[in-house]
């Protein structure tokens, strides 16, 4: 009997969307939950002309509890980050360098101005928002220290 009250909870749950069970909770505990936050829509930048006159485009990443990352538009960012979960989701923005330059960024130590090794910089920077368990996860997120970047 239990097995088929179970069986039968999950089918009905199944079908409650997100709206109604909030509605659903509040109805049968009296409680009112508010719900300030609704998914991510990841985000694939697209420098164009301007951006590689400037050299360096901005890229914005929701970091979550257990590590998993998505990068997010601007507009997108500019609009969530203040309805993040405290303690969930993380808002990390980080510069990225997108043409080779032989100037440093400001805090840049090492002798060799690189994009690679300046992106690396950046990543350094960013990462000291997110706490100590997730940094590592974020630095490995970046495989490739030169995408987006002109051919030379």
């Amino acid at each position: 009997m239990a097995d088929d009250l179970e069986k039968y909870g999950k089918k009905v749950n199944s079908q409650i969307s997100l709206d109604e069970a909030v509605n659903t909770y509040s109805n049968l505990s009296g409680k009112s939950i508010k719900q300030t936050f609704v998914g991510l829509t990841p985000y694939y930048p697209a420098p164009n002309d301007n951006d590689y006159s400037i050299g360096f485009i901005y890229r914005q990443f929701v970091v979550r509890y257990d590590g998993s990352i998505t990068e997010v538009s601007k507009e997108e960012g500019g609009r969530k980050k203040g309805l993040l979960p405290t303690g969930l989701y993380y808002y990390v923005i980080i510069k990225w360098r997108i043409t080779d330059s032989i100037v440093a960024p400001a805090g840049y130590t090492s002798q060799q101005v690189t994009t690679p090794r300046v992106n690396a910089f950046y990543i350094r920077e960013g990462v000291k928002y997110l706490p100590s368990p997730l940094q590592r996860t974020f630095t490995n997120y970046f495989y490739n220290l030169e995408a987006f970047k002109l051919s030379s």
